[in-house]
């Protein structure tokens, strides 16, 4: 079967995520990506956890379907290899701190020199460009700075950051979104683009109407937790044993609720239209919380689903792996690592009737690079053999 994007070659110089991930989803539709390492301890991330047996699943998580080859790139022979193989190649990815592939040689005019073709993406905290340009970010920086520090949490917690890395992931997504779109405009135009993409811009996109509002209103938005600001009710509710989500903002909604909960105190007219709910949501909720507390959260979400509400149990590791849904859309895959064995992944969330998924584990350090080099290079295996013996690969 053929991939979407069979035939288009990827140099991932990425580390940690950000760039990784984006190489990973272009290797999900059939890219050929080749991922660059250091020869021997290859990227950075290989040294975090979580471990298994002592092996990392950090760099595993985020370079499946990957090749994986070495090159010395602080040795000049090391960067004409590299250049050699991004002349052969459709897109390079990289995150390294702006303005270092320009003294590696590696610029976007650098490499324009060579392949007019070429699509450079660059990842970085704030962007090539203004006065924060050359300020060291990682995923928690971005995220405050980007604004989502400034509304998560709640009054009295403050700040809260994402459970998990949204910065290094979304900005994953946007910049594998802009590589499909500059392949698309080479069809047109012959020629390859630059892409600057920052984690910092990508925080900024996920303002929701916030940005809109303080624009229109100066309202600067208050922390508010897990409930909707602008619809009630709408919370995460602690049961005996866990916790549930329910959203019953609807007026239509909200006369199923009551009838399944039964609680005299939610037909107080003062709750019968929608901002009626909203301006008095601390009281509404507090009914509904005691509601909550006296069921587990399997009883309480089939109470609500059969009833017509929105709702729906918090998902813990334990339940995730054990759902039947999760199970039935391969959301969650195994894959070998090797000297750990089979271990759990997430799976790709594209569903495509004619590119589905197919997983191979990423690669281990410098593993293909005599195939890598052979086949797109034309190197000999004395050749190859000379470039390890001199530490290039």
């Amino acid at each position: 079967m053929n991939r979407p994007l069979e035939g288009i070659r990827v140099i991932d110089l990425g580390r940690f995520v950000s760039a990784p991930f984006c190489g990973m989803l272009l290797a999900d539709m059939g890219a050929e990506v080749i991922k660059v390492e250091r020869p021997g301890k290859g990227e950075d991330g290989r040294s975090l956890g979580p471990f298994m047996n002592g092996q990392s699943l950090y760099v595993p998580t985020f370079n499946r379907n990957k090749k994986g080859v070495t090159i010395q790139t602080r040795s000049p022979e090391g960067i004409q290899l590299l250049k050699d193989l991004i002349r052969e190649s459709d897109v390079v990815i990289e995150n390294y701190r702006p303005g270092t592939i320009k003294k590696m040689g590696i610029s976007y005019e650098d490499l324009k020199a060579i392949n007019p073709r070429i699509i450079l993406a660059s990842i970085s905290g704030y962007g090539q460009t203004g006065p924060d340009a050359l300020k060291p970010a990682f995923d928690p920086v971005a995220q405050a700075v980007g604004g989502l520090y400034s509304i998560t949490g709640t009054k009295d917690s403050g700040p809260l950051g994402a459970g998990t890395i949204i910065s290094d992931l979304t900005t994953g997504i946007y910049t594998a979104y802009a590589i499909l779109a500059a392949i698309l405009q080479r069809e047109k135009t012959g020629e390859g683009q630059y892409i600057d993409i920052a984690m910092v811009d990508c925080m900024i996109s996920m303002l929701h109407t916030y940005v809109a509002n303080y624009s229109a209103n100066g309202i600067i938005p208050e922390r508010h937790g897990n409930r909707d600001p602008i619809s009630a009710p709408a919370d995460c509710y602690t049961t005996k044993d866990g916790y549930v989500v329910m959203h019953a903002g609807e007026d239509k909604t909200y006369e199923l609720l009551k009838k399944i909960v039964g609680d005299p105190r939610l037909e107080d007219h003062k709750f019968d239209s929608h901002q009626g709910r909203v301006t008095h949501q601390e009281e509404l909720e507090g009914y509904l919380h005691e509601w909550f507390a006296a069921r587990t959260a399997e009883e309480a979400e089939q109470a609500l689903v059969s009833g017509g509400v929105i709702a729906a149990v918090v998902h813990d590791m334990p339940r995730l792996f054990a759902s039947e849904q999760v199970k039935a859309r391969q959301s969650l895959v195994q894959m070998e690592v090797p000297g750990a064995g089979m271990c759990t992944f997430q799976g790709s969330p594209l569903k495509m009737s004619g590119a589905p998924v197919t997983y191979t584990r990423a690669p281990k350090i410098g593993e293909h690079n005599e195939q890598v080099l052979h086949d797109v290079l034309g190197r000999s295996e004395e050749q190859i053999k000379a470039l390890a013996e001199k530490g290039i690969i």
